[in-house]
């Protein structure tokens, strides 16, 4: 356990050591950006809404960033816990390590997630782990917010979160070789949590490289009710990225990225009460990615640059669970038929998968000429998925002097996802026309084929899978408008579609869930959405906001609605996925900073989102609930907003933070299913405070020390599952070499 002062005691020594490292203390300097007095954000380039770099304010998309300084800053240890500070994004947190971006309301696999604009997401569903990307190794994080498929394709949506990471430099200007480095160490005290990371920069003439490492360990953190059970987690990470200039215009990429996580406890889904109990992890979480990238540059062309990327993804885990049941309980979880004299039973389950994905992207883009500019592009990707369950089940008796002793242990072995290829191929055109000096019109198209096949396999003992072949397409579109009255005022109204094409899971995967036996359909529609944003952005010399208000519609969503029973499902509860619901989602977003008297920086951020099933016939199948045309839409979450001041020292020394964040109208819960128990408890409104320092020491170092919920308050994420961490002393130390 990491209590406060011993881990600041090793930040301290870490610090007088790092000293040595950084023996020219004017090259540290220099290595390091000034970043204790944040660039405006409006003034910031984001590449992610329209796959080329562009100003913030140019875009007609609702648009959120953290910088690799207030990563630093807020000291997260997976990329989760830093997005709750922006607008519009939200986590479905089960543990500290297992949580889902949430954009406007939608989660899972409708919302995309991407490492240097190479899709996460796969054809399993469920949406992909951001935690499998270390904070260690994270430049940059941008999200678009609202249906961002004519960039990006199927799973956009609700929107798009880009994590970037860092990059292998080329040599600086004059030096044929050398290497330059980093390194950072940190932890908290309410999440017994200690980790670092390490990069080497080395480069030789044309080529340059980047070698990173690091890892975390986590033990199970403290809620103010107490220690939370089955929290704990360890990872490991190592990438080496690769650059050479083949000439001045042409540049390779490529680089092989390695996580490995092990005994990843998820508490949220964990239940005990007397006579029951289940504890849910993942034993292991491997992911390797392997990527080559060519960008050619045209300084003398109306051609801006090429690139051709191809990449390569594996994942492997194992998601365990153990469940305990006593006699007394065996009918509530319809146990029939134990064997005779059985006092209690024990369920272990091993759900293994395994994921292989390769996929290519070739875009071309043009240079910003006067009146226009476009790119367009294609992406290819194929899934291949296998895996199996593996249920070993013992019933226990009492023995001779009281001692229980196990009796039979049955193993039965099932598929855990469909095994197959799931193949999409899109192409996508987007072009700005510059109409007037103040006013940018931006037009997007892109269409989608899909070609999927599952093989045959067993599904449960006496039942086999038969092969089946889904072919599907989709086409969308975006139209945006810019509009600069004055140089510092932009106004902006958007519209898009959006839609999620059904993953393996909802068209093929019959089997086992939390609710009973759920199957698939392979005659699902694409999810669709509809979505209508209007801007602001206002940027004179002191203050930057950013405001968007926005309506979006869905329909054909997926969900899955009791049927009868099928013979596979053995008298389970059966459930069937179907096309069914219509829904809406509108709110605004607000973000903003003003400096005051020179060195105080005033930020606040407020972001609220309302939604609603439209559709009475979804109502009543899905509820039980008659003739009512309207019902919250599950998973939106309620009010939240944040608000601090901080002060920073003239010289870019110093700086030091006081900031709240909250969330309120929390009582839009989703009707109750029947038969199935409520997965979250009510969440009460809350309200907490921070507090965070920060000194550039005089050899180039960084340490950062804060408290996190300074008045130890019992609160819960909107959307998590558990309570959050109660007070938590925090640190990290940074430098450079």
């Amino acid at each position: 356990m990491i209590r406060p002062i011993v881990m600041l005691r090793t930040l301290l020594v870490a610090s007088l050591l790092s000293l040595g490292v950084a023996s020219q203390a004017s090259a540290a300097n220099s290595a390091f950006a000034d970043t204790s007095k944040p660039v405006t954000f409006l003034k910031e380039t984001v590449v992610t809404g329209a796959r080329y770099p562009r100003a913030y304010y140019e875009s007609p998309q609702a648009l959120s960033f953290l910088s690799r300084a207030q990563l630093r800053e807020l000291a997260p240890r997976v990329i989760g816990d830093a997005l709750q500070s922006l607008p519009g994004v939200d986590n479905s947190k089960d543990s500290p390590w297992e949580q889902r971006v949430v954009l406007r309301g939608l989660s899972g696999q409708r919302v995309l997630v991407l490492q240097d604009g190479m899709p996460m997401n796969s054809a399993r569903g469920n949406g992909p782990h951001p935690s499998l990307v270390p904070t260690g190794m994270i430049d940059r994080v941008e999200v678009v917010r609202g249906p961002s498929s004519v960039s990006y394709g199927s799973d956009a949506i609700g929107g798009a979160l880009n994590i970037i990471t860092r990059d292998a430099m080329p040599a600086p200007d004059g030096r044929s070789s050398g290497i330059n480095g980093s390194a950072q160490v940190g932890g908290g005290s309410a999440d017994h949590v200690f980790g670092g990371q390490a990069e080497l920069h080395p480069y030789v003439g044309k080529l340059g490289l980047l070698v990173t490492g690091g890892w975390n360990k986590a033990q199970d953190f403290e809620s103010p009710k107490g220690t939370v059970a089955n929290s704990a987690y360890k990872d490991w990470n190592g990438a080496v990225n690769a650059r050479y200039d083949l000439n001045p215009h042409l540049i390779l990429r490529t680089g092989y990225q390695a996580y490995r996580g092990q005994d990843i406890g998820i508490p949220g889904l964990s239940f005990a009460f007397p006579g029951a109990s289940q504890d849910f992890s993942f034993r292991y979480y491997d992911r390797d990615l392997v990527h080559v990238t060519l960008d050619q540059h045209y300084p003398d062309s109306w051609l801006e640059n090429t690139r051709v990327r191809v990449y390569s993804q594996r994942e492997r885990r194992n998601f365990f669970s153990t469940e305990r049941l006593a006699s007394s309980v065996f009918p509530t979880f319809g146990v029939f038929g134990a064997p005779p004299g059985a006092k209690s039973r024990v369920t272990e389950q091993d759900r293994f998968f395994d994921l292989n994905t390769l996929g290519g992207q070739v875009q071309l883009t043009s240079k910003k000429h006067e009146g226009y500019r476009w790119t367009l592009g294609v992406d290819a990707a194929t899934d291949r998925t296998s895996g199996n369950n593996i249920r070993r089940r013992a019933y226990h008796f009492t023995g001779v002097g009281g001692v229980d002793s196990t009796g039979v242990t049955t193993i039965r072995t099932t598929q855990s996802v469909p095994s197959g290829s799931f193949a999409s191929y899109g192409g996508y055109f987007q072009n700005e026309w510059y109409l007037a000096p103040q006013w940018t019109v931006a037009v997007g198209l892109r269409g989608t084929a899909y070609r999927y096949h599952a093989k045959a396999g067993p599904l449960a003992p006496g039942f086999n899978f038969t092969d089946r072949t889904t072919n599907n397409s989709a086409m969308c579109g975006s139209l945006g408008v810019v509009y600069a009255p004055q140089p510092d005022l932009h106004l902006s109204a958007n519209v898009s579609n959006g839609y999620r094409q059904p993953n393996a899971q909802d068209l093929y995967f019959d089997g086992a869930a939390s609710v009973g036996f759920v199957i698939g359909n392979p005659d699902l529609s694409p999810e669709k959405a509809m979505s209508y944003d209007l801007g602001l952005r206002w940027g004179p010399p002191t203050i930057a906001i950013s405001g968007n208000v926005f309506l979006t519609q869905f329909t054909d969503l997926i969900d899955a609605i009791r049927v009868a029973s099928v013979p596979e499902a053995q008298g389970q509860p059966t459930y069937k996925y179907v096309n069914i619901s219509k829904a809406q989602t509108y709110g605004v977003e607000v973000e903003g900073e003003a400096t005051v008297m020179s060195d105080f920086v005033v930020r606040g951020m407020v972001a609220s989102t309302v939604g609603t099933i439209t559709s009475a016939d979804a109502i009543r199948q899905l509820y039980g609930v008659p003739g009512q045309d309207r019902a919250p839409l599950g998973g939106v979450p309620p009010c939240k907003g944040s608000l601090s001041i901080r002060w920073n020292d003239p010289a870019s020394r110093y700086f030091v933070e006081l900031g709240s964040r909250g969330s309120w109208r929390t009582n839009r819960l989703p009707l109750p299913t029947p038969g199935v128990s409520q997965l979250t408890d009510f969440k009460k409104e809350w309200l907490t405070a921070d507090i965070s320092g920060g000194v550039k020491l005089p050899s180039g170092q960084r340490l950062v020390v804060g408290v996190r919920n300074l008045a130890d308050r019992t609160y819960r994420q909107a959307l998590g599952s558990l309570d959050e961490p109660g007070r938590s002393f925090y640190g990290t130390l940074s430098t450079t070499f």
